[in-house]
């Protein structure tokens, strides 16, 4: 019956408008997904507009380079076959389905392309629906989440089931944690069976969110096209062994681990600082967790209208106000922001503002 409850409050959510204005009390700069919390380090609009300011060619060649890698790590197994080689072409490509979701994120933010339709177009067939998602269904949670980050109107309350229907946190993000019960929930979640639903409920979900016909009919025929080639080539088993296995294992476990490092146990002093952790990921952690500067999540809270590829450069303006530094959380490493989300468990129980997501 919680399944249904749960299933009920996400159609019905799916189905509402998705909301176009800016709700900020005083912005910087004009944008649809700014916050209505306070952004205590407001910086001249004039840096904010130049920092705003697209690069296409950056964002297609990025698009490019994933896709690149994915073929890449395809060919190369399936050429030099090996059991080991293949869980490392799993979790390669999981990372990099990841690494378009994220770029599909920016999308969602109208940073990819600056005409509004192209840019949803051509997020939806590089980026989202071959990840069995649309730029209009995340737009719609997303959104929301940035709106009100932490608050009850949170869309990550509905995406990621984080709270029941009367405000609690679910099990899964009471943070913090045991190092096991961190363990177990990334295990559970890597599982196949989150990914199988991810895939079926994406499926579903973006067709309940209004969007233009002929935006649903490209949907339609992108995936009338993919599966003809399937079928026409004989390439289910290679699909289920490249693309589903990836994507309901690595790629499942990334985007948990990532939520939990940008959301979860997070404290400060001051409130403001206090709605995400910004982790700069190591080299490695960079190729398989955190790609395209996702990371840097308070910055990219407090000014959305900032593409993903001028984020460092915002970090670097943030991290010259005094405010900033003395309270922004920021860690240099995947590991050391889960740590902050298990450390503690022996000594404390998990509380409501440990994971504040």
């Amino acid at each position: 019956m919680a399944d249904v409850t749960k299933l009920k409050r996400a159609v019905d959510f799916l189905r509402e408008e998705i909301p176009a204005q800016d709700i900020s009390k005083n912005p910087v700069i004009q944008h649809p997904h700014n916050t209505a919390r306070t952004v205590p380090e407001r910086l001249p609009a004039a840096r904010i507009k130049e920092l705003s300011q697209l690069k296409p060619r950056v964002a297609v060649l990025w698009t490019l380079g994933e896709w690149t890698a994915i073929g890449a790590a395809i060919a190369l197994c399936t050429y030099f076959w090996n059991p080991l080689l293949y869980v490392f072409a799993v979790v390669f490509i999981g990372a990099r389905q990841h690494a378009l979701l994220i770029l599909g994120h920016d999308a969602s933010h109208y940073r990819t392309l600056p005409t509004r339709w192209q840019n949803d177009l051509f997020a939806n067939i590089f980026l989202m629906w071959p990840t069995f998602a649309s730029v209009e269904a995340f737009r719609k949670f997303h959104g929301t989440h940035h709106q009100y980050t932490n608050l009850p109107d949170d869309g990550n309350r509905h995406i990621w089931y984080t709270h029941d229907a009367a405000g609690d946190l679910a099990p899964d993000w009471r943070f913090p944690k045991t190092r096991l019960g961190l363990a177990v929930v990334l295990l559970r979640r890597a599982a196949f069976l989150t990914g199988l639903f991810w895939i079926v409920r994406g499926l579903v979900g973006s067709t309940l969110i209004p969007s233009p016909s002929w935006m649903r009919a490209a949907r339609f025929g992108f995936y009338a096209s993919v599966v003809a080639t399937l079928v026409y080539f004989g390439l289910w088993y290679q699909f289920l062994l490249f693309w589903i296995v990836p994507f309901c294992t690595w790629h499942i476990a990334a985007q948990y681990i990532r939520l939990i490092c940008e959301h979860s146990a997070v404290e400060s002093d001051e409130e403001e600082y206090a709605i995400t952790r910004t982790t700069i990921p190591t080299l490695l952690e960079r190729i398989f967790i955190l790609p395209c500067n996702v990371g840097y999540h308070l910055e990219h809270h407090w000014y959305p209208s900032v593409p993903f590829y001028r984020l460092p450069e915002l970090h670097r303006e943030l991290m010259q106000r005094h405010g900033f530094r003395q309270n922004a959380i920021i860690r240099h490493s995947v590991f050391t922001s889960l740590g902050e989300c298990v450390r503690k468990a022996a000594t404390s129980p998990p509380s409501e503002t440990a994971a504040r997501v």
